[in-house]
């Protein structure tokens, strides 16, 4: 069923509602000559005022046909061939959007790739080290697996790596980016979606869990800087080692989140 906002009938009622005043009391003051001519056209025909001037009779009626199209032609013909160009601009809009859609996708699936495969090696580390750095007696538990497990820990979160991330995210960002830019023209076009909510909440969710992943990484790797484990540092650093794991956890899940906002977009 047709929406009943785009049928011809309701686009000529809000052709004519939208116009200009000055343009709705020119096609008045037209029409208004127009039937003049077409009232006394047709007693000049009733008296036979017309014999021998078959040229005249032309002029006159396409004078008269001129005067009731150019209005038609100002007001509503010009709105349909508007109408018809903002159809064609919101289907490019729309393949532009899929496209984008689809290369933000990929881009978010092989960084959540990438994250996936940090998130199982700090694990590794960060539960190597808390098993290690456990203190009983007032000793750790085993020395020298913590300060082995320590080292990683201090590599994975010294500022090389946060360089690492930052290029790993770097085709994510400009996809992103460009993606927000098409549902903005989206909304602007005035679809009602909320994809764009939805999107700007996952992206900023993400941006926020990659701000939070730099200080903790600067603070873990601070932490881990300023000496052998102890046992009287023993609880700051399985907290510093921790705190890094969520952090990359996290940024993982949002990335994953970032991915599968395709499915249901894509659908829709």
């Amino acid at each position: 069923m047709a929406d009943s906002e785009n049928t011809i009938p309701s686009l000529v009622a809000s052709a004519w509602r939208t116009a200009p005043p000055v343009l709705r009391r020119f096609a008045y003051w037209v029409w208004s000559i127009g039937f003049v001519a077409v009232t006394l056209s047709v007693i000049a025909d009733a008296r036979n005022w017309w014999n021998g001037l078959q040229f005249t009779t032309n002029i006159i009626a396409e004078l008269v046909c001129g005067m009731v199209a150019l209005p038609v032609a100002l007001v509503i013909i010009a709105r349909l061939a508007e109408y018809q160009v903002k159809e064609l601009e919101q289907a490019r809009l729309k393949t532009r959007y899929a496209a984008a859609l689809q290369q933000m996708t990929g881009s978010a699936q092989i960084t959540n790739d990438y994250l996936q495969e940090l998130v199982q090696e700090v694990a590794s580390s960060t539960n190597t080290f808390v098993a290690a750095a456990w203190v009983v007696d007032g000793s750790l538990t085993d020395p020298e697996g913590a300060l082995e497990s320590a080292h990683l820990l201090q590599a994975q979160m010294e500022s090389q790596q946060w360089l690492f991330y930052e290029r790993v995210m770097i085709p994510l960002r400009i996809e992103g980016n460009q993606l927000r830019v098409l549902l903005s023209e989206r909304v602007n076009n005035g679809e009602q979606t909320s994809e764009r909510l939805r999107f700007e909440r996952l992206w900023h969710n993400l941006e926020s869990a990659l701000r939070h992943q730099k200080v903790t990484m600067a603070a873990g790797y601070q932490e881990f800087a300023r000496g052998v484990p102890t046992a009287h540092r023993a609880v700051r650093l399985r907290d510093a080692a921790l705190n890094h794991l969520r952090s990359v956890d996290q940024l993982q899940r949002y990335c994953a989140e970032l991915a599968a906002f395709a499915t249901p977009a894509l659908e829709g």
